[in-house]
This record gives structure tokens, C-alpha cells and sequence, in this order.
């Protein structure tokens, strides 16, 4: 019987692109800059492509967070300071959480078939700020991020890892995330069910989920079935 689940955060259940842009503006009026939503998106862009970065072990996570304005800027050709924008976009996005619509009511109806484990590649302030500011803690039996394990999706000692410290086996488990390179790879190679949640209906490339759902709604008819197995 699966009935423990290990749910990822940013874009399954966290509305992390709306932290994002929000914290992306306020960073930029502060630096005298005024950007618009052309210049949020490129930013967008590039965040995604170093947070790709990452998962592959290409970048680290301080190079990240130096690098994803300075890269922007350079683009932009703007003279600004990358490392204080980076300062005050980040401050900003760990204190504003949003859940996307409908994730608290999915919670509660993931919770009551099992046991609910958050894990992210997210850094910890922003992800324990932002979970903080949701009241969103109490769903979780433990919360696992990449920074304090010391691996990140979709590398397999990441999952070992959890297992190992939620006392789990991983055939009584299933990933859901909407993050084909993070989440469905990492349970591809954890050798852990996986259910993807693809709300914005793109094809599988690169990973292979078990199942694949487009609404909470699916994920949760997907789970009771496996947990009647």
C-alpha cells in the first residue's frame, strides 16, 4: 500500500511565480530601477535555466543566487549592484507565501490518506518563510530540503536520504511534483512511483511518470486507487 507521499513545493502547491515577480518588483523600485513585466520574464528565464543548472550539478546554489541578476543586468546592460539586487529580492520573497488555487483543500484531502513529506531544492529561508507566513506547517510529518541534505533532485541520495530519516521504504511511497528534470527524474531514479502533476498539459520529455494528473482533483483519485492496492 502507497500511503506516504513526497510532495514537492514550488508550482505544485506553492504559487512561487507570483512570490517571484512580486519580490522581483519591490527588489528593483528599491534599486531605482523600473522594469517591466518584459524584464520580469527574462529574469524568469534565466532563474529557471540556472535552477536547471543546479539539478544537473553544473551551478551551486551560491552561484545561483549570484549569478541570476548579474546575468540579467548584463542582458539588460544595466550598471546595477547583482549582489544587493539579489539581497532584496530574496529577503522579500521568504516573508511572501501563496498557495496556488485550490492546494490548501488538496492538502487537507492528501492528508487524511497518508503521511505528507515536503520535499524541495528551494533554499530553507525562503521555503521555511514562506510555509511560516501560509500556517501551512502542521500538514507535514517532515520537511526536506536540498540545502540542508546536502543533495538535490534528481539525485538518487537525496530520496535515499529521506527515506532513511522518514523510516520509509520505497515501494509504500509516491513522488508528486510538477517538475519533470527535479521530481519525476529523481523518482525515476530513486526507483519510487511517481505521479506527475502537469496542470499546464506538456508532453513528457527526458523522465517517465507513473502517472500523470492535470488537476488535484486526479492526483487525489490516483492516490486513493494505490492506496486501495
Amino acid at each position: 500500500m502507497i500511503n506516504n507521499f513526497l510532495l514537492d513545493a514550488d508550482e505544485t502547491i506553492l504559487d512561487f511565480v507570483r512570490s517571484s515577480r512580486e519580490s522581483f518588483f519591490i527588489a528593483m523600485q528599491q534599486l531605482g530601477l523600473l522594469l517591466g513585466e518584459n524584464e520580469f520574464l527574462q529574469f524568469k528565464a534565466i532563474n529557471d535555466g540556472l535552477w536547471r543548472e543546479y539539478e544537473q550539478g553544473t551551478v551551486t546554489k551560491p552561484q545561483l543566487m549570484k549569478e541570476r541578476f548579474a546575468r540579467l543586468f548584463a542582458a539588460l546592460g544595466v550598471g546595477a549592484d547583482a549582489v544587493q539586487a539579489n539581497t532584496l529580492y530574496f529577503t522579500t520573497l521568504c516573508g511572501r507565501g501563496y498557495l496556488l488555487p485550490g492546494a490548501e483543500d488538496f492538502l487537507r484531502s492528501l492528508k487524511a490518506c497518508g503521511k505528507i513529506f515536503l520535499i524541495t531544492n528551494g533554499t530553507p529561508a525562503a521555503q521555511y518563510g514562506r510555509l511560516r507566513s501560509l500556517g501551512l506547517e502542521h500538514f507535514f510529518d517532515g520537511i526536506f530540503i536540498s540545502d540542508e541534505i546536502g543533495f538535490s533532485k534528481p539525485d538518487a541520495r537525496f530520496f535515499a536520504y529521506v527515506l532513511d530519516k522518514a523510516g520509509l521504504q520505497s515501494g509504500e511511497c509516491a513522488v508528486i511534483g510538477d517538475s519533470l528534470t527535479s521530481d519525476i527524474r529523481g523518482a525515476n531514479n530513486a526507483g519510487i512511483l511517481s505521479i506527475w502533476y502537469n496542470a499546464k498539459g506538456k508532453i513528457a520529455e527526458g523522465a517517465h511518470p507513473d502517472h500523470t494528473a492535470r488537476s488535484y482533483a486526479k492526483i487525489l483519485e490516483i492516490v486513493r486507487s494505490l492506496g486501495s492496492e
